[in-house]
């Protein structure tokens, strides 16, 4: 189980799952910003690494520039995604470019190279080295944009109509590679969502002061009003309350009665919530009096379905969800296919292989 989407990844009481932070420069004296609507920041690279080089945002072009990092997990699970993309869009003149810098963390120019060779076409699209952290600091500090993956999509007229995680833009690119889009009106619902961000911090702040208090009622109700505040941004907070009512209230019904809830309700659409929902349900090394198997079942097959079985960690939460049923069979025959997209998750079928080998 060496990949677990950012969801799982995140911290305990995370209410919205933040990829790990880039290592920062020095603050500057005056930083310039970036928003929607703003021009597209020059690019400034030392080694275009994979595809051709990018001098400059051409006229009627439409471009992303994902920022990334070797050890960054969900940068990696969603490599697949932006290939896809790429893919789909490649005739409409969209250019996709993965912009990685040396940092704090252990990234370096070694690694990428390794990186890129490694995935092939899992990773079809153009990656590039920055210029120091140029790129980065035109990009994400001046965005104030602290965590990866996190990608800006650059519109026909070079201005930035998107800012946030690759697994999100997909509508907004749809629009903007048709040059549909309303650039006004992009840039509004992202100032919005930055002020909805700041009231979601708020929350969140709320929420780790009752935990640290063990106040765990007023835990709860910080998760629901993240939820109610925005469930696109804050949807994560479904996860936190189920663990919440799971491992310290210990309240095994109630936390069933949520789970069923939020998969009816605020994850139902989303195969990254989904799969944090059903991970922690089944996950083997939380110590539950009670689990809905089948219910957590339910939920993992609907985030493979909506993932379309091509994302390798929600194909492992489910192989997980089926030997927890009682299935060694489906589960091996399920990790068998995570393994394929994945060699890491190799471990688990090893598990369920030999559960099944005693069965007979």
């Amino acid at each position: 189980m060496l990949l677990r989407s950012a969801l799982v990844c995140a911290a305990f009481f995370a209410a919205l799952p933040t990829p790990p932070a880039l290592a920062q420069t020095p603050a500057q004296t005056k930083p310039a910003t970036l928003s929607v609507g703003d021009a597209a920041p020059a690019l400034a690279i030392n080694k275009w690494v994979k595809g051709e080089p990018v001098t400059g945002f051409q006229k009627g072009k439409t471009y992303i520039v994902e920022f990334w990092a070797t050890w960054c997990g969900p940068c990696i699970a969603g490599m697949p995604h932006l290939s896809e993309m790429q893919k789909k869009y490649a005739d409409k003149g969209l250019t996709i470019i993965g912009v990685t810098a040396e940092d704090s963390r252990g990234n370096t120019l070694e690694k990428v190279e390794a990186m890129v060779k490694d995935k092939g076409d899992k990773m079809a699209y153009t990656v590039a080295w920055d210029d120091g952290r140029k790129t980065n600091d035109a990009y994400m500090r001046a965005a104030q944009q602290n965590g990866i993956p996190c990608c800006f999509l650059v519109d026909a007229n070079g201005k930035i109509a998107y800012i946030g995680h690759p697994a999100r833009i997909d509508a907004t690119l749809e629009t903007v590679v048709a040059g549909k889009h309303d650039l006004a009106a992009l840039a509004a619902s992202a100032k919005k969502a930055k002020e909805q961000e700041a009231q979601g911090l708020k929350l969140q702040n709320d929420l780790n002061k009752a935990a640290a208090s063990k106040d765990w009622e007023s835990a709860i109700k910080a998760c629901d009003d993240m939820i109610a505040l925005d469930a696109d941004q804050f949807g994560g907070a479904a996860i936190a309350k189920f663990q919440i009512l799971a491992n310290e209230v210990k309240d095994m019904d109630r936390a069933h009665k949520w789970a069923k809830e939020a998969f009816e309700g605020v994850c139902k659409d989303s195969p990254e919530l989904l799969n944090g929902l059903a991970w922690t349900m089944v996950d083997p090394d939380a110590k539950y009096e009670k689990r809905d198997a089948d219910l957590a079942l339910k939920i993992a097959l609907r985030a493979a379905e909506l993932s379309k079985e091509k994302d390798p960690s929600i194909l492992d939460t489910l192989a997980r969800a089926w030997f927890t049923k009682g299935d060694p069979a489906k589960a091996v025959e399920t990790q068998r296919k995570a393994v394929a997209l994945d060699p890491r998750l190799s471990d688990s079928l090893k598990e369920y292989e030999e559960a099944l080998a005693k069965r007979g």
